[in-house]
């Protein structure tokens, strides 16, 4: 489960959106409710705010966090390098 705090690092690293992402993720890996659909965005903000459980979609968040961490640090390291060269 997402604890609050993890909520509202993740939050400010998300800018407030990622449940798409969060779905696009399911959606490469095959995965389903118990009735063989896609999650839909609805139940995917519910477990990011707590108030249901599935460590599918919980694992999915974590993913979409690495993954945006990196493209923040990433994008950070052009623009460190762009900086260098025009000073």
């Amino acid at each position: 489960m997402i604890t609050e705090i993890e909520r509202k690092e993740l939050r400010l690293l998300f800018q407030g959106y990622y449940a798409e992402d969060v779905l696009e993720i399911l959606e490469e890996k095959k995965i389903t409710n118990r009735n063989g659909k896609s999650h839909n965005i609805q139940y995917i903000r519910l477990v990011f705010q707590g108030v249901r459980k599935n460590q599918d979609i919980e694992t999915a968040v974590w993913q979409l966090a690495s993954k945006r961490k990196k493209e923040l640090e990433q994008q950070k390291l052009q623009k460190q390098q762009i900086l260098k060269r025009t000073i």
